[in-house]
C-alpha cells in the first residue's frame, strides 16, 4: 500500500499543494512516539528501509497486551537488483535494553512492541541487523481490509486450502474458510489469508505475506490513482501511524520520488532462516546465528539480480531449427536447450499413473488437463475430500477482469521435505489466458519437450514456471518458501502431460 500510495505522490500532477494534501492524510492517523530517536534520516536520492507493522490496535491504547503481529523491512534502492522485504519472526530470541536501561531477555521480539511500541521494536531490529531505519509505519487491521477493498480486491495465488471452524471442543482461534487456487481476495479474506498461522510457521506466513505483496505491487500502480490520487491516503491515513518526519512535504517528496525510480524492479523476498529451540522458560523460540544475520544483512542490503538468458538458449532461439541468422544450426529433434540433468537425479518421482488418477477426480473439463509426470514425494498429492474441509483437487471458475468467468483447476502438493509445516507445490490450468500474475515474465525461457516456458524467479530462485496454450494457461507454483530447486522446477513443468494422452 505503501509503495503505491508514495509512487502516486511522486507522479501527482498538482505539485507542493497536491503533496501537502497527502501530508495531511498520513497526519490524521497519528504519530509514532519517540520514532525521532531510532531513525536516521536520507539524503535525497539515498536508499531508504522502512520498517512495516501490522498490529490489532495502537501501542498505548490502553491494553496491556499490545502486540506486533507483524514486522517487515522494506529496502528501497533505485540501484539495486530489486525492492527487497524481509520479515521478521515473531518468535525470534532477542536481548534487549528498554529505554528506562532495564535489561529484558531471553525474549521474543514481537514483546518490544509491548513494552515500548515501534520506537524500541526499531531500535531492536536495526541493532540485531546492523541496518539503519528511515521510516517507520503501523497499519492496524481495519486498514488493511479498508484499502485492499478500496483498490478493488487483489489476485492471489492461494497454495493450499485454509479452513478452521470454532466447535465446541475445538481449539478456539481465528476462522477462515479459503480455497486453494488462483482467486480474487477482498479485505476480510485477504486479513485472514496473511494473518494465518496454524499448521505452518511463522517462516512461512512471513513468506506468505510477502507473496501478497508482491500481487499488491504487480497489480497496481501510481497511473489507477492519478484521478483521485487521495482515495487511498484518505482511507489508510486514519489507520496508520507513522513517523513525524513523514509528516512534512520535504521528506514525503524524497521517500515518493525514491519509490518512483525504483517503480519497475521486482520485489524481491529475503528469507531469515533461523531454528526452533525451547529456552529454559519453557517458551518456543527460533534463534538466528550471527552468520545467519550477517547473510540475511548482506541479501537485504544487496539483492541478486535475476538470471539472464543462457547465451546457448538464446542463440537456438536467434537461429531456430532451420538455422537462421547467427545462431549455431540445431540438429532435427535435437532440445531447443542443453540437456539438463534427469528428473530422477534431482529427487523426483515418477508419478505418472497416480497423476492420472487424480485429474480423473476432477470430471468432465471445458479444456485440456494437464498433469506433471514428475513429483518431489511420492505421496505428495493431497488426498480427495468433498466434504466441508475439501479442495483437492479442486475444479472452479473465477472471475477474470474483464468480469467474465473462467473455467480453471488445481492440484495441491505436499513437498514434505521440511521439517517446517506448511509448503506446497501448486499445479494450476485456467482458460483466463491473461493473467496479472503472468506479467512481466523474465527474458529467461526454457523449451522443454516442446513446451516453451516462461519463467518467474524471485532473485535467483525461480518460484513460477508457466506454459501458455491458445486456450488455456498452466503453471507450477514454487512452495511459499521455494523449497523446490529451478531444476526440479522446469523438470516437473516439463512433464506436464495431456490427460488422455498420457
Amino acid at each position: 500500500m505503501i509503495v503505491i500510495v508514495l509512487t502516486a505522490a511522486a507522479t501527482a500532477t498538482a505539485g507542493l499543494l497536491n503533496v501537502q494534501k497527502f501530508v495531511d492524510d498520513l497526519k490524521a492517523g497519528g504519530t509514532i512516539r519517540d520514532a525521532e530517536d531510532v531513525i536516521t534520516r536520507a539524503d535525497a536520492g539515498d536508499p531508504q528501509t522502512l520498517l512495516l507493522i501490522g498490529s490489532d490496535h495502537r501501542y498505548g491504547a490502553g491494553r496491556d497486551d499490545s502486540r506486533s503481529d507483524t514486522m517487515m523491512l522494506m529496502r528501497i534502492d533505485p540501484d539495486a537488483a530489486a525492492t527487497t522485504v524481509l520479515s521478521i519472526p515473531r518468535d525470534l530470541k532477542v536481548t534487549y535494553t528498554d529505554r528506562g536501561g532495564r535489561v529484558h531477555g531471553p525474549a521474543k521480539i514481537n514483546e518490544t512492541y509491548t513494552i515500548g511500541g515501534e520506537a524500541l521494536t526499531a531500535s531492536v531490529i536495526s541493532g540485531l541487523l546492523g541496518i539503519r531505519i528511515n521510516h517507520i509505519a503501523n497499519v492496524n487491521f481495519t486498514g488493511f481490509r479498508e484499502v485492499i477493498d478500496q483498490i478493488g480486491c487483489v489476485y492471489v495465488d492461494v497454495d493450499r486450502r485454509y479452513y478452521h471452524v470454532n466447535t465446541p471442543g475445538t481449539e478456539q482461534w481465528a476462522e477462515i474458510n479459503l480455497m486453494p487456487g488462483y482467486q480474487l481476495m477482498c479485505g476480510q479474506r485477504a486479513l485472514d489469508y496473511v494473518r494465518f498461522r496454524h499448521f505452518d510457521s511463522d517462516f512461512v506466513r512471513g513468506a506468505r505475506q510477502q507473496d501478497f505483496l508482491r500481487q499488491v505491487r504487480s497489480q497496481y500502480d501510481a497511473a489507477e490513482f492519478i484521478q483521485n490520487p487521495h482515495e487511498i491516503t484518505r482511507v489508510i491515513g486514519r489507520r496508520m501511524q507513522t513517523d513525524a518526519d513523514l509528516h512534512s512535504v520535504d521528506a514525503l517528496l524524497k521517500l515518493a520520488q525514491l519509490v518512483a525510480f525504483s517503480a519497475s524492479k521486482p520485489i524481491q523476498q529475503i528469507a531469515m532462516r533461523p531454528y526452533d529451540e525451547v529456552g529454559s522458560d519453557g517458551a518456543q523460540y527460533v534463534v538466528a546465528t550471527d552468520d545467519e544475520l550477517r547473510r540475511v544483512r548482506r541479501a537485504f542490503l544487496h539483492p541478486d539480480p535475476a538470471p539472464a538468458a543462457p547465451r546457448r538458449a538464446a542463440a537456438a532461439r536467434r537461429g531456430g531449427a532451420r538455422g537462421r541468422g547467427r545462431g549455431r544450426r540445431r540438429r532435427a529433434g535435437a532440445p531447443a536447450v542443453p540437456a539438463g540433468p534427469t528428473p530422477e537425479s534431482l529427487g523426483l518421482v515418477d508419478m505418472t499413473q497416480t497423476g492420472k488418477e487424480y485429474a480423473l477426480q476432477l470430471g468432465p473439463m471445458r479444456f485440456p488437463v494437464y498433469y506433471p509426470r514428475y513429483l518431489p514425494n511420492p505421496t505428495g498429492y493431497m488426498t480427495p475430500n468433498a466434504g466441508a474441509e475439501g479442495g483437492y483437487p479442486l475444479k472452479y471458475r473465477t472471475k477474470a477482469q474483464d468480469g467474465r468467468m473462467k473455467q480453471a483447476y488445481r492440484f495441491v502438493v505436499d513437498v514434505g521435505r521440511s521439517n517446517r509445516a506448511g509448503n506446497y507445490m501448486g499445479v494450476q490450468g485456467m482458460t483466463w489466458t491473461d493473467p496479472p500474475i503472468l506479467t512481466r515474465p523474465s527474458a529467461d525461457h526454457r523449451t522443454i519437450n516442446g513446451k516453451k516456458l516462461d519463467l518467474y524467479y524471485d532473485g535467483k530462485q525461480l518460484r513460477l514456471v508457466a506454459w501458455r496454450q491458445p486456450r488455456a494457461v498452466y503453471w507450477i507454483s514454487n512452495t511459499l518458501e521455494k523449497q523446490l530447486s529451478n531444476d526440479q522446477m522446469l523438470a516437473i513443468a516439463g512433464s506436464l502431460t495431456r490427460l488422455g494422452r498420457g
